[in-house]
């Protein structure tokens, strides 16, 4: 083709497409730049900056008040006045100045001299040491030696003379400082305050320059472009390689950029305080994205748990850290009013692309459990309080119902800890044998929620065994129970023929199967008596975990066991039904080997017509009234054996399945058969089966097929299903379960056409409620998260179906029944008696559990302390320890008025050595809040308990409270020792909270008081279980474990016994570990110092010493003949001497003294034998040697109560030795005018 010269294409229209193109492409770029410039952002770290200038200002406004104006004028006077007076000393100043500098010279040449004179002296001493080595001559040797020494005595002498000048130099410096002393602190207080004001300006000036060229300098950098280099607004990111977030099939770094945002998040004022608290702009807050993070102590600071830098933001948020626009970063809104809100502001919109979506407000708390696995931490923490109080009482709420019998949720992956461990103990000997021989597999501990079933036959009749599974709440409303049967899901025809036989069935079983138990009886003639079983009922700790309807117990609302009100209704009739709840009584094991109930030690006492069997009494009480007869269901024989061909169709084919009917049994030896359908073999095989017997085995056939359907073993333990497994699926990594392998079916439809309890519309109720809030602008916070439920529902989300599920957890079976193979296809979850508040609580917990943890440095792995109270208190939460015994004290506030308190310090009664050692024991608590009330009263807290309330019918002015301290307390400079009576006016009166624990003891006092007492509270409450505010400081490690193990009677004042509980021995070691653990004290094992040579010896040396008198005597014989005295003995058996009461009506009769060498701590003892009341403020237990004039015991130790009340502690703690090589001793003091306290003599310890 031959050249050309002609363009292809017209060149001016080329021009001008090419000029139009690059006029279209820098105004997209334009629009682009200006687009970027106004990135949300970048907005929010303007207004983030404007709230920071305003809120500078208002503290510059401060400094620029009246108030610091004279302030600094009053600094200034005080400096120029000060300067006044140092230039009238001007001569003296000038003239110590002219000294001090001569004085630096002089140190100067000395110090130089000094130096060169011990350089001499060192040559001189090595020329000795050299002269030694080589052994020469010892004339020359000694010559040597000499001149050593004359040039240490001169280097003396210059260090003598250096050490004078600068003596002189020190004290013309003091001189001088006193001089300028107020001159130069006045100025440092107003250069500190004119600093402060300072760096007020200067931080608000970098933000507001005044200097125009600077504010233009300022304003240029946020030009596009240029804002590239040195921005001003900028993307604030934490890069956290160690914490890796899964993105589709790779790991990869986690990049948080959420402060770009939330700029103000990590800003913190002094104290440790949020600088830019939440709220509104009206209640001069601040809103997201412009507030500080809650709780700094706990989360984003350096010195808090979880430091920004190393957590960030989405490992405990969740949402895409990437992200820098609001849709981006993955916002989740509470409830669909506020996403309708985000929607018209923000755009926003749900995307189901994102895996890890930001936790909405109400399951934040959920993320905890990634690196939380004990999860009691989060609920009870002596530190940072309860930090995740919903999800502990989820967790709670799972241990409670048993959830775990059904859905195990394993924490581990083999050995490595993924999630909280909620399985199962091992239920057979080879399953424990199993994981103790294996070292890759940990054993599931928790104990099956139900009552055994093992020996149901010996308790109750397959009548009520139907009835109540039909429907436990219809007996028991208060019932955990769930109802298995007439659910959404059988309101059929099928389900009205089959269900009476499926709970036929399972009576049938379970009475089949009973096991026979050996039953105890009360004393042959034996006639129980009612009323005395009531007093013991509601004295001997029942209360603690039951409760029963009647007024004499009003104000029990224990709900750990049953309500007992209807007992004597489900029981067997007559003698049969008496001898399993006394059996019971006495020996709950024997019934169920790991039932939670303790042996209450409920033994017989007393001889002839005083007899009494406190268990037969009791058991009389509960079964006043008649058996109730229960209708057994009825069914039809159809029915029956539609039932029997289904089970039997799923284990054989549709003729050997006929032909097990015509032949009445299966064709298979017994000894052969695994499976359910052993309960239809023939018992030999040479048996004839009756008509009858086939009838009846069907049923239990039946009934162990139903059984195994729902489940029921996860809670019960039932003969046959000591290997069965969890029915349901596992738990351990449902929070981030595939949403497409959720069956949320016709759900929709039920919900827009059923939905609510009395069957109304669901979707009508979140209409009426949603176009309230909308038009309102005000709801329910419940009302508005059932909205965010059912939203979350429609699409398709987690979260929304486990609502529902835990509301009505059959109806995802809404119009599926129909098309299911079969009745034993459809749903089989129960339903349970949750709250709303409880279902968002499990939902919280259950959405936590991810099985995704991070890297084993973030998982809280305590050990130690840490760890041992997390034991305990899941121990004390497992064992109900806190239904009887306060654990910690209440807590009162109120406005100090001094006259209120008594005196301050020790007593003049009391040892300055036992004061000093109760601060060791009990360190003062700080009580001052800071707070003030109206008059400008300091506002105080301590703990402590009631003594006297006030008549409530009294004038509000006229009441007023009398409160015993229990801790030592500081107001100010003063210390206020424990056992001290606090009178406070009921105006006065801020807060009283109830302490922890010990509801029924709060609830025994006042009944012992009017029933027992007189109203002495302090006797009844030495009659009530005790309580365990600082039991660490008091028990020795080793035998609180043993006593947990095997609780022998201490105190013989109480109406009740320490029960035994059925624990194990670690359980026993880690409950005692726990209580030193929290008050901090050594252990396992103590060491008592009292005990060792040295110590003794020690004593030994110092009691001769004090009483030359009695050096023939042995110090601790003498302690033995001190503790043996007439003193003790009034109380307590003690030195081979048994208790002797001389007035039962009176007196009271204290531990045995035997205990204590093994039992108690010697500091804890020695403060409570120098005065008991500063442990126990309610005890009757004296001062038996007080600090007073009057001597006791003057023969001994010289009479000295400080010696006395040392020894008799010393005594106590060696009391094993010394009954070894003294034995019984009653001593009888020579002189015959010994008398003990007037105090009335009492128990302790």
């Amino acid at each position: 083709m031959p050249a050309t010269d002609q363009y292809w294409r017209n060149l001016s229209t080329m021009h001008k497409v090419f000029a139009g193109s690059a006029f279209a492409l820098f105004a997209a770029t334009i629009v682009m730049m200006a687009d970027d410039q106004q990135r949300d952002w970048k907005q929010y770290q303007r207004v983030a900056e404007e709230l920071r200038v305003d809120k500078l200002q208002a503290e510059l406004a401060s400094y620029q008040s009246e108030e610091f104006q004279q302030q600094v004028t009053s600094l200034e006077e005080q400096i120029e006045a000060a300067s006044l007076e140092v230039e009238q000393n001007a001569d003296r100043v000038a003239e110590l100045q002219e000294e001090l500098s001569d004085l630096g010279g002089r140190i100067e040449l000395l110090a130089r001299e000094s130096k060169f004179q011990n350089a001499r002296r060192d040559v001189a001493r090595a020329n000795y040491d050299i002269g030694v080595r080589d052994q020469i001559p010892e004339d020359q040797l000694q010559e040597l030696l000499d001149r050593f020494e004359a040039e240490q005595v001169r280097a003396e002498e210059y260090a003598l003379n250096l050490e004078e000048v600068v003596g002189r130099q020190d004290q013309i410096k003091s001189e001088l400082n006193l001089l300028y002393e107020e001159r130069d602190e006045a100025t440092a207080e107003k250069k500190k305050l004119e600093t402060d004001r300072d760096r007020l300006a200067e931080q608000i000036d970098q933000l507001r320059p005044d200097s125009p060229l600077v504010s233009a300098k300022r304003a240029l950098k946020t030009w596009p472009i240029i804002d590239g280099f040195a921005p001003i607004y900028k993307i604030n990111q934490e890069w956290l390689p160690d914490l890796p977030i899964q993105l589709g099939m790779t790991s990869v770094a986690r990049f948080d950029r959420c402060r770009t945002c939330h700029v103000n998040i990590n800003e913190f004022a002094a104290g440790n305080v949020p600088m830019y608290p939440h709220g509104s702009f009206d209640e001069d807050e601040y809103p997201h994205p412009y507030s500080s993070h809650p709780n700094p102590d706990l989360f984003l600071t350096a010195t808090s748990p979880h430091p920004i830098n190393d957590f960030g933001c989405t490992i405990c948020h969740d949402g895409d850290g990437s992200g820098t626009s609001f849709q981006s970063a993955e916002h989740t809104p509470d409830n669909p009013v506020v996403a309708e809100e985000w929607h018209k502001e923000y755009g926003w919109h749900s995307n189901h692309f994102w895996e890890y979506p930001m936790q909405p407000g109400q399951f934040i708390e959920s993320s905890c459990l990634k690196c939380h696995h004990n999860v009691v931490e989060l609920g009870i923490n002596e530190q940072y309080g309860a930090s995740a109080p919903k999800l502990f009482e989820g967790y709670n709420l799972i241990r409670e119902y048993g959830c775990f019998g059904c859905h195990e949720i394993n924490g581990y992956d083999g050995t490595q800890p993924i999630g909280p461990d909620l399985r199962l103990e091992p239920q057979t000997p080879e399953e424990i044998a199993k994981y103790a021989t294996d070292p890759n597999q940990i054993a599931g501990r928790m104990r099956k929620v139900g009552p055994s079933l093992r020996h149901i036959a010996t308790k109750t009749t397959p009548e009520f065994v139907a009835y109540w599974t039909e429907e436990p709440k219809r007996f028991r409303p208060s019932t955990r129970m769930p109802q298995f049967f007439n659910l959404t899901n059988q309101q059929d025809d099928l389900a009205h023929d089959l269900q009476p036989v499926e709970l036929a069935g399972i009576a049938a079983y379970l009475h089949e199967r009973s096991q026979p138990l050996d039953l105890l009886s009360p004393k042959e003639g034996y006639e129980p008596n009612i009323e005395r079983g009531k007093k013991f009922f509601g004295e001997r700790g029942c209360l603690a975990c039951h409760s029963y309807d009647d007024e004499a117990f009003a104000g029990i609302t224990a709900d750990f066991g049953p309500n007992l009100s209807k007992v004597h209704a489900k029981l067997l009739p007559g003698e049969e039904g008496f001898r399993w709840l006394y059996t019971w009584i006495s020996e709950p094991e024997r019934y169920h080997p790991r039932t939670k109930m303790p042996n209450l030690y409920l033994t017989p006492e007393g001889e002839g017509d005083n007899y009494v069997d406190p268990a037969a009494d009791i058991a009389a009480f509960l079964l006043q009234g008649d058996t109730q007869e229960f209708p057994a269901p009825t069914y039809s024989e159809e029915a029956l054996n539609e039932l029997v061909q289904l089970y039997l169709s799923k284990a054989m084919s549709k003729a050997e399945a006929a032909q097990t009917f015509e032949r009445r049994y299966i064709n298979t030896p017994r000894d052969e058969i695994a499976s359910d359908e052993i309960e239809l073999a023939r018992e030999t095989e040479d048996e004839i089966v009756a008509e009858d017997t086939w009838q009846h085995r069907k049923l239990v056939y039946v009934g162990r097929r139903t059984i195994s359907r729902y489940g029921c073993f996860g809670c019960h333990d039932i003969p046959g299903f000591e290997n069965a497994r969890p029915i349901g699926i596992a738990l351990q990594d449902w929070g981030r379960k595939d949403t497409s392998k959720l069956a949320f079916e016709h759900i929709a439809e039920w919900l827009h056409h059923h939905g609510e309890p009395d069957g109304s519309s669901t979707h009508e109720e979140i209409e009426d409620i949603l176009t309230g809030a909308i038009a309102d602008g005000d709801a329910d916070p419940q009302d508005l998260i059932k909205t965010y439920f059912y939203e979350s529902l429609q699409h398709h989300s987690r979260d929304g179906f486990l609502w529902q599920k835990l509301r009505q957890p059959r109806s995802y079976d809404y119009m599926k029944t129909t098309t299911k193979a079969g009745w034993d296809e459809r749903l089989r979850m129960p339903r349970f008696p949750f709250t709303d508040d409880q279902i968002e609580a499990i939902a919280t917990f259950v959405l936590g559990l991810v099985a995704d943890p991070p890297p084993e440095e973030y998982i809280y792995n305590p050990t130690g302390r840490a760890l041992d109270r997390i034991e305990g208190e899941r121990l004390i939460t497992k064992f109900n320890c806190a239904g009887c015994h306060v654990l910690d004290m209440p807590e009162i506030a109120h406005a100090f008025d001094p006259d209120n308190f008594p005196s301050p310090g020790k007593g003049s009664d009391e040892f300055e050595e036992a004061f000093d050692l109760l601060l060791d024991l009990k360190p003062p608590h700080q009580a001052e809040t800071g707070e003030t009330d109206a008059e400008g009263r300091p506002i105080v807290r301590w703990h402590g308990m009631v003594f006297g309330p006030p008549d409530p019918d009294d004038d509000l002015e006229d009441q007023e409270y009398a409160f015993d301290t229990w801790e030592t307390v500081r107001v100010g400079e003063n210390v206020y020792a424990p056992g001290s009576r606090v009178l406070v006016p009921a105006t006065d009166l801020v807060e009283h909270t109830g302490g922890r624990g010990g509801d029924f003891a709060h609830w025994l006092v006042p009944q012992l008081m009017e029933s027992r007492f007189q109203n002495n509270r302090y006797l009844a409450w030495q009659a009530s279980p005790p309580p365990l505010y600082r039991e660490g400081t008091k028990v020795q490690t080793p035998w609180l474990y043993r006593f947990l193990k095997n609780p022998d009677q201490i105190r013989y004042t109480t109406v009740l016994r320490m029960p035994k509980f059925n624990m194990s021995d670690a359980e026993a070691m880690a409950l005692a570990n726990y209580f030193a653990a929290v008050d901090g004290v050594p252990y396992p094992y103590q060491r008592i110092e009292q005990q060792e040579p040295v110590y003794l010896e020690a004593r030994e040396a110092l009691y001769h010493e004090e009483f030359p008198e009695e050096s023939s005597q042995d110090y601790l014989e003498t302690s033995w003949k001190v503790l043996n005295a007439p003193l003790c003995i009034k109380c307590h058996s003690v030195g081979g001497q048994e208790y002797r009461s001389l007035n039962p009506e009176k007196d009271i009769r204290g531990p045995n003294l035997q205990r204590v060498e093994r039992r108690l701590r010697p500091e804890w003892l020695q403060v409570w034998i120098y005065k008991p009341k500063w442990i126990t403020p309610y005890t009757s237990m004296p001062v038996n040697f007080p600090n007073r004039p009057q001597q006791q015991l003057p023969e001994l130790f010289g009479g000295s109560a400080l010696w006395h009340n040392e020894s008799v502690a010393d005594a106590l703690m060696n009391y094993y030795w010394l009954m070894e090589h003294i034995g019984e001793m009653a001593y009888t003091p020579e002189s015959t005018e010994q008398a003990a306290p007037a105090e009335a003599a009492g128990a302790g310890g």
